[in-house]
């Protein structure tokens, strides 16, 4: 069957003991931007798929949800698992309610600060007060989520959430100095980098430059790991490329006042005017979109020069592959703003293309002059002409130039690269990303070896009463795969070991049955580890029925109308035979009995309708047993945190109470689950999608024992044992 399954299987008896020499593994951390998605930070989106790719889970968290017309379609995955929060609801207010009441000057100490170091520039502080609600909710949410470390991406307002929620508890949190965010505009700059774990600078420039504003808080703080591309993706675009009959200049940048393509547009007029056939083609948007429109129409180049905009990233490599020439006119413009290292020099250096950059900040750090690419500055049209015109001359020089700045990416600003340095650094750093020694214990006792893993990572853990559920990602060095890791629990070893037993049997047996491309399937096992009593799985798709349900709204009918027909499907898939119903509504009931005496403890309201409740669940055990129903398989745990519903699939999870049982058994958990959600008005669409006829005594029986179930063997709110007793209650009459 294993074989079969393509299951890996470990059924050695043996008590499991943590490996010494298991994979790294590494807990989430939170990485904040302060847009998403971004058009122009494809450098950020790279370096997150890298860091899961080699084990390292990442929480994106988003300051502001844009909805720009062109999403690089590497970010679409990104949408669906970011956590996007409103600037403020009813939620992030609780959150600072508690937040308050909690620590009242500590609160009002921080908010003191940010406005007393943005007075000076009132949009950054209407911009910082605004965020710090968001701030203080975020540290709340990512601390529940087992989230250690937050590493912000630019020093300005992700940096300044990021010491906020560092400052009102127990999160650390790191932050990239890119340049552009600190050679102007320095807002509570001090303060962020004297809390902050480390500041990760993309070039030595960056490194320099704060070293020199804060000579004694920077010693020992600051670590230069660039940022950096794959070096694959153009130099395929590059081979794939058509030559085109005129020759191809290519700029990359946002139109703004540090951009020189003024500069740019003059020099290729001159060069248009002493014969050369070339077209320029300028990718980005910006405020200075129209001005730079203008300049073209004033010089005649509106055939010769093209704004295309801002674009995907696969058109960009595109036209980095067809390029001759690429074009960087970086200039420090009257406020003092510049670039650091632009990305996409890199981007063209990796395709081979010789490259035209200004002498400034750090990109003599990427741009040798003479030997992988040329330096000019960039302020003066006849130096920028000349030094384009050089290259268009000497076909060689841009072979040779060409190729030695690919060398230099393939060196130096290769992202696996890079993003290999900053986890070695987030390794090294604290135990900024190790998880608490409890979970390290419980996932490195696992035999990984058997997935080829090398590292895990640690997204999300959930302890719950019978179950210890890890939510991991886990990676081979080249690719990641995202799985759920969950171990049974139990007085002792073996009653674990036994259950885990039962839901490994249950899936492999389900997945004979049904397909795994099924509308309505369960995941699909990879792992079986009998040692540890622990099951890997792959990761479900979807949303999960419990966050439909918290969120509300018209998808809520419809996603129980799918949850009640994979139920169906499940029950219509292992129909039994078997004539001993009779029995199984016995053992309910006299379970529910038991349960009963657990669940008067405590609670004299029931006690006083004790006899009661007793006598109708006989009353109701007769006819129930005599009804034409069949037994088939319960799933035993149909909450909606276990059922993920897709765009394609309906996922359901947690087969470790799998067993033979009545129809009925789970219908009833579910509506009760609705009932104490505050979603009893949805039960219709839930009846709709089962699509068969419910005898309403079973179903009576069925929710009183259940209910009972909870009461006595369930960790329950207050508020949810007045809602069971209520619904209990009202049965008896």
């Amino acid at each position: 069957m294993a074989e079969t399954l393509d299951v890996q299987v470990e059924t050695t008896t043996a008590a499991p003991a943590a490996s010494a020499s298991g994979p790294r593994v590494r807990t989430a951390i939170a990485v904040i931007v302060t847009h998403f998605p971004r058009i122009d930070e494809t450098f950020i989106l790279r370096e997150i798929n890298e860091l899961e790719r080699n084990g390292q889970p990442v929480v994106v968290v988003p300051l502001v949800r844009v909805f720009p017309r062109v999403i690089h379609e590497e970010a679409k995955p990104w949408m669906k698992r970011a956590l996007f929060t409103p600037l403020l609801d009813l939620a992030i207010l609780r959150s600072n309610v508690r937040a308050f009441f909690r620590a009242p000057l500590q609160y009002l100490r921080i908010l003191l600060t940010i406005v007393l170091h943005t007075l000076w520039s009132p949009s950054t502080l209407v911009r910082s007060v605004a965020l710090f609600p968001k701030a203080v909710h975020l540290a709340q949410t990512l601390t529940g989520m087992g989230v250690r470390h937050v590493h912000a991406h630019f020093a300005t307002h992700a940096a300044t959430v990021a010491w906020i929620m560092a400052s009102i508890s127990d999160i650390t949190y790191s932050f990239t100095v890119h340049g552009p965010d600190v050679f102007v505009h320095r807002p509570l700059l001090r303060e962020k980098i004297e809390k902050a774990k480390f500041v990760r600078c993309t070039s030595t420039f960056n490194k320099a430059f704060l070293s020199g504003l804060y000579p004694l808080l920077t010693q020992g703080k600051l670590e230069v790991i660039h940022t950096g591309v794959n070096p694959d993706v153009y130099a395929e675009a590059s081979r794939a490329a058509k030559k085109k009959p005129s020759l191809q200049l290519l700029s990359v940048a946002a139109l703004t006042p540090s951009r020189g393509f003024p500069v740019l547009i003059d020099a290729c007029a001159r060069l248009i005017q002493a014969g050369f056939d070339l077209e320029c083609n300028i990718v980005g948007d910006g405020r200075l979109r129209l001005v730079t429109e203008q300049w073209i129409a004033r010089h005649g180049l509106d055939q010769r020069v093209h704004l295309l905009g801002a674009l995907p990233q696969h058109e960009v490599a595109r036209l980095m592959g067809e390029a001759d020439i690429f074009v960087f006119p970086s200039i420090i413009a009257v406020d003092g703003q510049m670039d650091g290292i632009p990305i996409a020099l890199m981007e063209a250096m990796a395709a081979g293309k010789p490259v035209v950059a200004s002498a400034i900040s750090g990109i003599p750090e990427l741009v040798r002059h003479e030997v992988s690419g040329l330096l000019v500055d960039a302020a003066y049209p006849q130096r920028m002409e000349a030094t384009v015109r050089r290259l268009i001359e000497d076909p060689a020089l841009r072979q040779r130039l060409g190729e030695a700045g690919r060398q230099t990416v393939l060196a130096r600003f290769d992202v696996r690269r890079t993003t290999q340095s900053l986890i070695a650094f987030l390794d090294g750093t604290s135990e900024v990303n190790q998880p608490t020694q409890t979970t390290k214990e419980r996932i490195r006792a696992l035999n990984w070896k058997r997935l080829n893993a090398v590292g895990v990572g640690v997204r999300r853990v959930h302890d719950r009463p019978d179950s210890y559920v890890a939510e991991v990602t886990i990676s081979d060095g080249v690719a990641k795969q995202d799985v759920i890791v969950r171990q049974h629990c139990g007085p002792t070893l073996a009653e674990a070991q036994a259950r885990a037993r039962n839901e490994f049997e249950t899936l492999s047996t389900l997945q004979q049955s049904i397909p795994q491309d099924a509308r309505w399937t369960m995941p699909r096992l990879l792992m079986f580890d009998e040692p540890n009593a622990a099951l890997v799985v792959e990761r479900a798709d979807g949303k999960s029925l419990a966050g439909i349900l918290a969120e509300g709204g018209g998808r809520v009918a419809q996603a129980l109308r799918q949850t009640a027909m994979w139920l169906r499907f499940l029950q219509e898939k292992t129909r039994g035979s078997r004539e001993d119903r009779r029995y199984l509504v016995t053992g309910v009931v006299l379970l529910a009995l038991h349960d009963l005496e657990l669940a008067l403890a405590g609670d004299p309201v029931l006690a006083r309708r004790c006899s009661r409740i007793t006598e109708r669940l006989r009353e109701l055990e007769g006819p129930v047993a005599e009804l034409p129903q069949q037994v088939t398989g319960t799933h035993g745990n149909f909450i909606p945190e276990n059922i993920f519903i897709g765009s394609r699939h309906v996922v359901v999870v947690d087969f470790g109470s799998y067993r033979e049982g009545l129809p009925l058994e789970d219908v009833a958990e579910l509506l009760l689950h609705l009932e104490l959600r505050g979603a009893g008005a949805h039960r219709r669409a839930f009846l709709d999608g089962y699509r068969s006829e419910i005898d309403p005594r079973a179903l009576e029986l069925f929710t009183v024992t259940r209910a009972l179930h909870w009461l006595a063997r369930r960790g329950v709110t207050r508020a949810e044992r007045r809602k069971l007793r209520t619904i209990i209650l009202r049965s008896v009459g």
